[in-house]
């Protein structure tokens, strides 16, 4: 994943552009993200592990909610800006260098939720280590914990195969920018290359070209929601449920598991 944690690092200074005003998605993620936690295990503070926190949105988010959030991450340079967002913000958040298939050995838990957001899990390449992953969160969640994850809903776009994504443009004091992803898929589908972009211009050039041209590049293992399902089951977790976004209010289809209150 040597080229997943060199396309975050490279991406982490730049990664709130990708928002119309990332301050306000991170209150309107962390609010979405209580709701689903709030009906599958009643409201109040939760300890909670969000691994893959990238610059940590939805950290800062459930951490200004009052939260004791845990988060981690393969990029170095994420983990160093979201440290440094969470000072900005005044939230108490531990934030570690690693990589989800080997948790454990940076956590000792228990949490009563684990989550890995953002379209994090379709990073690895095999059921292997989809499957390791899994358990390492599973070994970290208290029992009857629960396990949240997004995903792209690879279900459609495996048939779509789509080339890109619709181009956001975003206006501020700084200029405009525009941002949006081109995707090269393998013939198999098995796999994408993503490029995303930002293009920027400067604040009164608008009509020209592009001040600032932003380019970034990782690959993607689309995971269709049946596949997921049996991995979970296989790590130990019962009764997955899929939320779609029109029912979550969230961006990207959430998956939702929980360990048994007994453990074979």
């Amino acid at each position: 994943m040597s080229d997943v944690a060199r396309f975050y690092d490279d991406l982490s200074v730049h990664y709130h552009l990708l928002f119309g005003d990332w301050d306000e998605s991170i209150v309107w993620q962390g609010e979405i993200v209580q709701r689903v936690i709030d009906d599958l295990m009643g409201s109040g503070a939760k300890r909670i592990l969000d691994a893959g926190c990238g610059i940590g949105t939805q950290a800062l988010g459930l951490a200004g909610l009052g939260h004791q959030v845990s988060g981690s991450d393969l990029s170095p340079s994420a983990i160093a800006r979201a440290k440094r967002e969470a000072e900005r913000l005044g939230r108490k958040i531990a934030f570690t260098v690693a990589d989800f298939r080997v948790l454990s050995g940076y956590f000792s838990g228990p949490f009563e939720i684990a989550m890995v957001l953002d379209n994090a899990l379709p990073h690895l390449s095999s059921d292997e280590d989809l499957a390791a992953a899994l358990s390492e969160i599973a070994s970290l969640l208290a029992p009857g914990g629960v396990f949240l994850a997004s995903i792209r809903d690879y279900d459609r776009l495996l048939v779509e195969r789509p080339r890109a994504t619709t181009p956001q443009v975003f206006d501020d004091d700084e200029g405009r920018r525009v941002v949006f992803q081109v995707w090269d898929w393998r013939k198999d589908g098995s796999a994408y290359q993503v490029q995303q972009y930002i293009l920027r211009h400067d604040g009164g050039s608008n009509d020209r070209a592009p001040a600032e041209s932003l380019v970034f590049s990782t690959s993607y293992w689309p995971i269709t929601r049946a596949r997921l399902d049996g991995l979970l089951l296989g790590a130990g977790f019962e009764g997955p449920c899929w939320l779609m976004p029109e029912e979550s209010g969230f961006y990207q289809p959430l998956v939702t598991a929980r360990l048994p209150l007994i453990r074979a």
